[in-house]
């Protein structure tokens, strides 16, 4: 069992064992009606969560005993975002009667329809009503919801956010590298010509670019920092399946490590969208895994193969930079 799958089955058992006792009621101690009095009871058989709004719709599944998002081929959930709202729903209580009026719900955000701005959440295994989600409220803490085809509006006392849009349900983490772990880096162009390379001092630890123009000098001492530290903590906006054209033309960074391995970075830019594929190499070879190296790489060999990483604009920057870019603009002649 990896720690993904490990992760997520403790964090679950823990909010089942802190917060059973308290859910055998469907009142908490002020006499609060709960917003879902069983839902900690079913959380350890849990495999299905459904979300729709305005503009988007997800479904986050568990299979093999780690949270997928369907829309997006079973990539892995975020894990801690699903936890915290699903502790979020199981500590709710109803704290506000509002109104019961149809027509008040668009203003709440509790119709259900097209062009409403709430959210829908449903747990389709469980028996249990749909949520519909509204606004937070404005003069004190709490969100407003609506159960099931109930008319009646309530307030729960916890700010609940829910999004529907599958891309931000995604596991975003790619690679976590400490900067003192990164000897080199080199950077290549779509024809595989070297462009520069930056590299670290041993002893001080102080970045230089290798191959400085002759006359020319670093526009501040720090230019180099954000070119040789992105991989320090890289993350995914996306993911799409992996297309081999795609990367016809892409650049690439290859970061030299203390322990001797490779990371290469592709990076190619298709229209508005940016994207980005990693490969692993020791001595030289690529390679599916290597020994200490789980603790900075945060997708498996599997995803690396299967998909392409949309990333952001500032990390594609971050990524491509230029030579120009770092060095400081040559004053024109005095004609």
């Amino acid at each position: 069992m990896n720690l993904l799958k490990l992760a997520g089955l403790t964090a679950i058992g823990l909010m089942v064992i802190a917060l059973f006792m308290e859910e055998r009621s469907a009142f908490d101690h002020d006499g609060h009606q709960r917003l879902f009095p069983k839902l900690v009871e079913h959380l350890a058989r849990l495999d299905r969560v459904q979300m729709s709004g305005r503009d988007h719709s997800v479904e986050l599944i568990r299979r093999d005993e780690v949270w997928r998002v369907v829309e997006r081929y079973d990539y892995p959930v975020d894990f801690k975002r699903l936890s915290s709202l699903l502790d979020k729903l199981s500590q709710a209580v109803l704290t506000e009667r509002k109104t019961a009026r149809v027509e008040q719900h668009d203003v709440l955000a509790v119709a259900v329809g097209p062009g409403s701005a709430g959210h829908r959440i449903f747990f389709p295994e469980l028996g249990l009503e749909p949520l519909i989600v509204g606004k937070t409220a404005t003069l004190r803490s709490g969100t407003f919801v609506r159960l099931g085809a109930e008319a009646q509006v309530w307030l729960a006392d916890q700010n609940i956010e829910i999004t529907a849009d599958p891309a931000l349900w995604l596991d975003t983490q790619i690679l976590s590298v400490p900067e003192p772990e990164i000897v080199s880096m080199t950077a290549f162009d779509d024809q595989g010509e070297a462009l520069f390379e930056i590299n670290r001092n041993a002893t001080s630890g102080d970045l230089s670019l290798g191959n400085l123009p002759e006359g020319r000098a670093l526009r501040y001492s720090t230019v180099l920092g954000p070119n040789f530290t992105a991989i320090g903590e890289l993350q995914l906006v996306d993911v799409a399946p992996h297309l081999p054209e795609r990367w016809e033309g892409a650049a690439s960074r290859v970061y030299r490590l203390r322990a001797g391995h490779t990371l290469t970075l592709k990076t190619v830019a298709v229209e508005k969208d940016f994207w980005m594929k990693v490969q692993l190499s020791e001595d030289g070879v690529l390679a599916d895994s290597v020994d200490r190296m789980d603790a900075f790489m945060k997708i498996t060999e599997a995803q690396r193969r299967a998909f392409d990483f949309k990333i952001s604009q500032r990390t594609y920057g971050d990524l491509t930079a230029g030579l120009e870019q770092f060095l400081k603009p040559l004053e024109e002649p005095i004609s």
